[in-house]
């Protein structure tokens, strides 16, 4: 085996996904910390304006959100996954709308995978936010950027074609990734779309970095014993933040 073959054996198989997408048991953990969530991460380059609208007194929204592992929560479902804590922080900052949530995760999925998965669900059913968290098993795999980049164009194009809003979540930040992985050509495309296009950047990579390096939140460093909570509290606040920006845009 080559030694990227290892470590995306090693990285895809079981540890990161472990780290980032592993909840405790049922019952076990305490009600999350408020978490501090700098505004400059958390706000976005443009108005996402159907959504605006739909969260307005009366509105509806339908989000779809895709991705791999460390989007999943609990045993690897909805239960506890950074959207569904999104979906809690949006009730309580807009309790008058009515929030569905469809969730399309599985470890190791591609964004070619999740493209597919998008377009299925947009021939059946209507929808006003996508979440599009990819770029870690790109980068894992070492998928030309070129490749991975018209890949994200082209749900980006179906979303907008369809009148939704898209949010795409960046990479984590993981020491154990970044040490053996190229993060940044990943990072960079998906920067790049952000900034050219109607599409938001939910930047968990630089949240990630932010919590660790001020101590609050660190999967990685965390005491064996604390990791299942602690893993829990990443996913809230991620999923916290995340309905911060998406609270942020006015409708238009």
């Amino acid at each position: 085996m080559t030694r990227s073959g290892f470590w995306a054996a090693a990285l895809l198989a079981a540890p990161l996904a472990a780290l980032l997408a592993h909840g405790a048991a049922a019952g076990e953990a305490a009600p999350p910390a408020p978490c501090d969530v700098p505004g400059d991460l958390v706000a976005p380059a443009r108005p996402l304006g159907v959504v605006g609208r739909a969260l307005q007194d009366g509105g509806e929204l339908d989000v779809l959100a895709l991705g791999s592992g460390s989007l999943l929560g609990l045993r690897g479902g909805m239960d506890g996954s950074v959207p569904e804590h999104m979906l809690a922080a949006l009730r309580a900052g807009a309790p008058a709308a009515t929030l569905h949530l469809t969730l399309h995760g599985a470890r190791a999925a591609t964004a070619a995978d999740m493209l597919a998965s998008l377009r299925k669900e947009f021939s059946a059913h209507s929808y006003q936010l996508v979440l599009w968290q990819t770029g870690t098993v790109e980068a894992v795999r070492k998928v030309p950027t070129d490749q991975f980049r018209a890949t994200l164009e082209q749900g980006a194009t179906a979303v907008a074609a369809a009148g939704a809003a898209l949010v795409l979540i960046d990479v984590p930040y993981s020491r154990l990734l970044e040490h053996n992985s190229d993060l940044l050509p990943y990072r960079a495309a998906m920067q790049a779309l952000a900034a050219g296009g109607d599409v938001a950047l939910f930047r968990r990579y630089d949240l990630m970095r932010h919590w660790a390096e001020t101590g609050e939140i660190d999967v990685e460093q965390a005491d064996k014993r604390d990791r299942d909570h602690t893993a829990e509290r990443l996913r809230a606040c991620l999923g916290e933040a995340l309905a911060k920006l998406v609270l942020a845009t006015p409708p238009t």
